[in-house]
Parts: structure tokens; sequence; C-alpha cells
């Protein structure tokens, strides 16, 4: 399993999106964003929001499922 801090860097660097962009959607400094990051304390709503900046969405996939068969669940 990928790390979350991984993930954010691989999607902020596809994105072209800045730790400070993200900051300010939620609100709180680069270095409090930096922290949360390094310690993985995002709150479900924050990571909506993260999200949302990002134009993509949260899911739970079974990891059971196969491709074909897989069934997707979107936190809204």
């Amino acid at each position: 399993m990928v790390a979350l801090k991984d993930t954010f860097k691989n999607i902020k660097d596809s994105r072209k999106v800045t730790n400070q962009e993200m900051a300010d959607a939620l609100g709180i400094s680069k270095q409090n964003f930096s922290n949360k990051i390094q310690r993985n304390t995002f709150s479900p709503d924050e990571l909506v929001k993260i999200a949302e900046l990002l134009d993509m969405e949260i899911a739970f996939i079974d990891k059971k499922a196969t491709v074909n068969d897989g069934e997707k669940f979107v936190i809204m």
C-alpha cells in the first residue's frame, strides 16, 4: 500500500497543484498542511475538499473484486 504522502505527491505533481493551494482549499497554513501529510491526520471532510480541488472523487474499492465485477462506492 502506498503512503498517503506519496499519493498526494504523485497527484499534486500530475495536476500541477502546490501545497499552498491545497492548504488554501482547507483554510489552513502551508506548514499545517505539511504536518497533516507527514502525520496522516486528515479528516474525512478535508479529504473531500482536497478531492474537489483536484477534480477527483474518493472511493472505496472492493479489494477482492476483479476488474470486471468490482463495485466502487463513492463518498459524497
